[in-house]
């Protein structure tokens, strides 16, 4: 991926087993950073893609991101190990 001063996303690439799925995009809503998380098939088709909106705060996230969850539940009880793929930018205001 091209790297500039207006287009600074990087892209981080992890397997977890599937039933710490959910906990590790828990752990990852947390940082502001993070753009967006893309749940891969181990041979690597798309599954799902979780945007994360910048600047939604505590309890707001906790009822928009449950359903979400939910899905990620089900994604990781069905799979022994899968793909995610976290996008970052380098701008958390971004």
């Amino acid at each position: 991926m091209t790297q500039d001063k207006f287009n600074a996303d990087s892209n981080d690439n992890f397997e977890v087993a599937g039933n710490q799925l959910t906990d590790a995009i828990k752990k990852l809503w947390k940082d502001t950073t993070v753009r967006s998380i893309i749940i891969r098939h181990p041979d690597g088709r798309k599954l799902m893609t979780v945007p994360l909106a910048v600047g939604v705060a505590g309890g707001g996230i906790a009822l928009v991101m449950a359903p979400v969850l939910s899905i990620i539940a089900a994604i990781g009880a069905g799979l022994a190990k899968v793909r995610v793929e976290v996008v970052r930018t380098d701008d958390p205001q971004r």
